[in-house]
């Protein structure tokens, strides 16, 4: 399996991530694939565009969205997130 990808950082703010990348596995190719990762509890949202849904269709999509969950985990820490919770507390702004 490879794997690479990016989270966009102009249309990506908390709780909404949209990330680009490229998977390859012993089943299918995607070269150019966008995802929506919602960070929601009690488990996250991700949702695919039309295409890379159709080839995902009769694929175990777990490994992807372990990946998918990564980027966007290793995008937080690295960058920050800027969001204000009730009472005016802000964590970490980038």
């Amino acid at each position: 399996m490879e794997f690479v990808g990016e989270v966009l950082r102009d249309v990506s703010f908390d709780p909404n991530f949209k990330i680009k990348f490229s998977y390859e596995d012993n089943n299918v190719c995607i070269l150019k694939g966008f995802a929506e990762v919602t960070r929601k509890a009690p488990k996250p949202v991700i949702r695919f565009d039309a295409d890379t849904e159709m080839l995902l269709r009769h694929t175990d999509r777990t490994k992807l969205e372990l990946e998918l969950l990564n980027i966007m985990i290793s995008y937080i820490f690295a960058h920050g997130v800027a969001r204000t919770w009730k009472g005016g507390i802000i964590l970490n702004t980038a």
